[in-house]
């Protein structure tokens, strides 16, 4: 009986084969769409994904090696999908089991950005005031500053003056009034040389008589002159002496007020060059303090928001687990399945065991009589 049968299972097998054509172009097309959805490079994706009907369409025994190593290629690639579902699953799981634990840090992170805001509102109050005690300082050092350099001007315009005339009585007397008493002087310019020392002597309050008889004298070479035009130059020298000593005097009385208001300007100038590095420094501190406030704020804002939405976050979570779960099952049981059942699918019909085939030959022996009664 047995022999009989093998060609009957050996045309049912033909049979079967051929019925799964179309089983198989369905199989290949949801592998390929599950090939997608690796992090695989797409023209790789493509390339497998046209070749699995020519491949997987063969019986293992058929295919060529080539075909084999698509195949292979294949299963690499399937089997990183199975990863990439495994390993957002462990995510997720481990992700609800810490939940309770980030609940906790969430709310430590709140407690902290407050207490990080009160710390900043305080330092930025603080250094408020120290830019205003600062602005306050500058301000009264500029004006100690200015007041300094007004009194300075006040005090020294006599001095000055004296200063100016003094320096002009003794270019005066070495360059003008030495060179025409000695006989110097060249002639061509003497004429104005004398005109200029009687200018001056007249703006210093000589006496008239004097000035009259002094272009004479000076005009006349030194061994011409007789005895009053000696006594008229050695009057105006003395006149010129004595003014260069007076002057000289009041510099030297109001030599020590002089410095002591200079002093007093240069003291100022320092404190407000002080003022202004003190002012400059508090604003800038003031203003990082402004900025740190802020950032603290905003961070504590982020805290709350985080905590807010740690609820939400477990929720799609689980979601997403319960999701990855399925999508994973339904790999298993679908692509996976099916493609293990085109991998391993043969072109071998296996021999039917003896015992195998008289137990399954038996229930239709025993029906036989019953169905003739």
């Amino acid at each position: 009986m047995a022999p009989a049968k093998r060609p009957a299972a050996s045309t049912a097998g033909s049979a079967a084969k051929k019925a799964k054509g179309p089983a198989i172009g369905k199989m290949c097309k949801e592998i390929a769409s599950a090939l997608k959805s690796s992090s695989y490079p797409k023209h790789v994706i493509e390339m497998l994904s046209h070749s699995l009907p020519l491949c997987l369409g063969e019986t293992k025994e058929e295919r060529h090696e080539f075909q084999a190593r698509t195949v292979a290629m294949t299963a690499e690639v399937l089997a990183s999908v199975q990863a990439d579902l495994e390993s957002k699953i462990s995510g997720a799981e481990e992700k609800i089991a810490s939940g309770d634990a980030e609940k906790t840090k969430r709310e430590a992170a709140v407690e902290e950005t407050k207490k990080a805001v009160e710390e900043k509102a305080a330092v930025m109050e603080t250094t408020k005031k120290e830019a205003e005690v600062a602005a306050e300082e500058l301000s009264a050092a500029e004006k100690a500053h200015k007041t300094a350099e007004q009194e300075q001007k006040a005090g020294d315009t006599k001095l000055v003056q004296a200063e100016t005339k003094k320096e002009k009585l003794e270019t005066v007397m070495t360059s003008v009034f030495v060179p025409c008493k000695d006989g110097t002087v060249e002639a061509s310019s003497k004429s104005k040389a004398i005109q200029e020392i009687t200018k001056l002597g007249r703006s210093e309050g000589f006496d008239t008589a004097l000035l009259t008889s002094l272009p004479s004298a000076l005009g006349k070479e030194p061994a011409g002159r007789g005895t009053f035009d000696h006594v008229v130059v050695k009057q105006v020298e003395d006149e010129l002496q004595k003014r260069l000593g007076e002057l000289s005097e009041t510099l030297a009385a109001g030599a020590p007020e002089r410095e002591a208001r200079a002093q007093k300007v240069s003291i100022a100038a320092a404190q407000k060059e002080a003022a202004k590095v003190k002012d400059t420094a508090t604003k800038e501190a003031a203003k990082a303090a402004v900025d740190a406030q802020k950032a603290a704020v905003a961070a504590e804002k982020a805290a709350a928001k985080a905590l807010k939405a740690l609820a939400p976050e477990m929720k799609a979570t689980a979601s997403e687990l319960k999701s990855n779960k399925e999508s994973l099952e339904d790999f298993k049981t679908g692509v996976l399945q099916s493609f293990t059942e085109l991998v391993e699918r043969s072109s071998v019909v296996p021999e039917v065991a003896p015992e195998a085939e008289a137990a399954a030959e038996a229930p239709a022996a025993a029906e036989a009589p019953a169905a003739a009664s």
